[in-house]
């Protein structure tokens, strides 16, 4: 029964195969949504990755950005970011696109057969990569802005506590808050280099050898 209803589910958004140019963009974002929706235990353990590699870098550089409206004369001293901290965010960033590229590449190994379906009915390879770049742009999007407002947050309130809120001007909170975009471009660029490899398997699939395959 599962598995006639993801059939009719396909057939449903494919394209016939008189119409395998005419492949919309929506079927593909559906098709996306899907995998995910199919696969949330997993997603949601690669969207935490995500989402924590982000909230540590976005604290670190929020917390740089309020240090600088510090006054010298105050005596708090300027907090800047070190070679050791740094080498921190870059090894989450290393896990949290690893991840991705894991996630993505069993989503392609698990869908085999659906891929084959799709070709079937007439998509292309442009449309099978459209769906599983879809899927790794959604989860770097939503985890890149999860972190970026959790370390934007944790950069505040660490701040306050520690320095105080007098130093918190509008321009500061202002210039703190523009992490979260760099959280969110920084999130998204990694995803889509990690979709790469999976995107590229997935479009290689040959209808014939993919209806033989057995996960």
């Amino acid at each position: 029964m599962a598995e006639q209803d993801r059939a009719s589910r396909i057939g449903s958004l494919a394209p016939t195969r008189h119409a395998a140019s005419q492949f919309p963009i929506s079927a593909a974002f559906a098709f996306a949504v899907q995998g995910i929706r199919l696969r949330l235990g997993r997603m949601l353990l690669v969207f935490l990755g995500i989402s924590l590699a982000m909230a540590f870098t976005g604290a670190l550089l929020a917390t740089d950005v309020l240090y600088r409206y510090i006054p010298m004369e105050a005596g708090a001293g300027r907090q800047a970011a070190g070679a050791f901290r740094w080498m921190w965010v870059a090894v989450a960033l290393l896990i949290s696109t690893s991840g991705t590229l894991n996630a993505i590449l069993m989503s392609v190994t698990e869908r085999i057969k659906e891929i084959g379906t799709l070709k079937c009915l007439g998509a292309k390879s442009i449309h099978i990569i459209q769906i599983f770049v879809f899927e790794s742009v959604l989860l770097g999007l939503l985890g890149g802005l999860v972190g970026g407002i959790m370390g934007y947050l944790f950069a505040l309130t660490t701040f306050v506590l520690n320095i105080g809120a007098r130093y918190l001007s509008g321009e500061a909170l202002l210039q703190a808050a523009q992490v979260i975009a760099v959280c969110v471009g920084t999130s998204t660029g990694l995803a889509l280099l990690a979709s790469i490899i999976p995107v590229l398997v997935a479009a290689k699939i040959e209808p014939a050898s993919a209806m033989r395959y057995e996960v």
